[in-house]
């Protein structure tokens, strides 16, 4: 129990530590693509760390099995670096018994990947979904500021308003400069007003001047507009990609869609995942000093991401009737899991020889 208990309590806080950083790192990143979407008009302002939250939700999905694969994988690792792991192995204690020590531990990881899969992830998806909808109705000219120069469509255009009106959809005193692939437009417009005109929305600047040219070229026109028409960005293909990840795990399973049912067989990869990667750090954590100092590591993040390549791809396959939905994406765990158990095997094979041989050699 005293073994149980340290083993437990190392790979638990080396999990941890590992997803902490993980998701730190993971954050950041999703923060950046918040504000570029922001800044694109794709998103309102005021939902950034409202939609900063529900998509962390679908990052944890996949964090909580990497950290604890890395987690065990590592802290074992670290076992057999310190000999601690060996003089378990001395005192009898081989590969499938520290499985068993380590089960409880993958049982309440299972667990919370499992909430977090099946019934949060489409909760905050649908949420994320409705907010983005009712912005799209209710905000002019989405990520503008006054008195401030944004990206716009693009990450090279740029817009600057000086006045905007809430109420009435006014702004004032506008300038843009879109890229397009040909050519670069700079508009300028004493006011505008936002409208709706066949499930797209636009923005009407008045009294104005329009410069279209291509760089480093002579080739420029000058025009002078009482009014000009500008396509805002369309929320439409963002909202589709959330339908899909926001139908719940049952109405998934009930549809008949093949599209509906390849996405709940990829739906249970993390919490499916968590016992795979369980087995596979395990398997993978016994080393010698003699050999590289993070060649496990490596190996393993080989192995991690040769399993989501081959989960993406079979996703697809199932999504476009190549596999058979029966088989799904079991295939792919059996193939790894039974990769896991051999070298259990095949390494708690030479353990007890090399408890064996000394014992026979002292008894001649």
């Amino acid at each position: 129990m005293i073994l149980t208990r340290y083993l437990r309590k190392q790979c638990a806080q080396t999990t941890l530590v590992v997803l902490m950083l993980l998701f730190l790192l993971m954050v950041g990143t999703l923060f950046t693509s918040t504000l570029r979407a922001i800044a694109r008009g794709v998103l309102a302002p005021d939902l950034l760390f409202i939609e900063l939250s529900l998509r962390s939700v679908d990052v944890l999905n996949i964090l909580i099995p990497l950290s604890f694969f890395l987690g065990v994988l590592t802290a074992l690792s670290g076992l057999y670096r310190s000999q601690e792991a060996v003089m378990m192995h001395a005192f009898g204690l081989s590969l499938r018994d520290l499985l068993k020590a380590l089960t409880p531990l993958a049982v309440i990881v299972f667990l919370i990947t499992t909430v977090l899969a099946l019934w949060v992830a489409p909760m905050a998806a649908q949420l994320s979904k409705e907010l983005t909808a009712r912005a799209s109705e209710e905000i002019s000219l989405m990520g503008l500021t006054e008195g401030k120069f944004q990206n716009f469509f693009s990450d090279d255009g740029v817009i600057y308003v000086e006045r905007i009106d809430p109420q009435t959809k006014r702004v004032e005193n506008i300038f843009a400069n879109i890229h397009h692939p040909d050519r670069i437009d700079t508009i300028t417009a004493a006011y505008g007003y936002e409208f709706e005109e066949k499930g797209h929305k636009y923005v009407a600047l008045f009294d104005g001047y329009r410069n279209e040219g291509i760089p480093g070229t002579n080739r420029y026109h000058m025009m002078q507009f009482k009014r000009n028409d500008i396509k805002l960005p369309d929320l439409k293909q963002e909202i589709a990609v959330l339908d899909e990840q926001s139908k719940s795990t049952l109405a998934l399973w009930q549809s008949d869609n093949r599209i509906d049912q390849s996405q709940f067989h990829y739906r249970l990869v993390p919490p499916i995942s968590v016992w795979v990667l369980f087995v596979l750090a395990v398997s993978l954590s016994k080393t010698s000093h003699r050999e590289a100092k993070y060649i496990n590591l490596v190996t393993g993040l080989a192995a991690y991401v040769l399993l989501i390549n081959l989960l993406t791809i079979g996703q697809s396959m199932l999504a476009q009737g190549r596999i058979p939905m029966v088989l799904g994406l079991w295939w792919v765990y059996v193939l790894f899991m039974a990769y896991g158990w051999w070298r259990l095997r095949r390494m708690d094979g030479r353990v007890i020889r090399q408890r064996i041989l000394p014992n026979n050699q002292g008894a001649s």
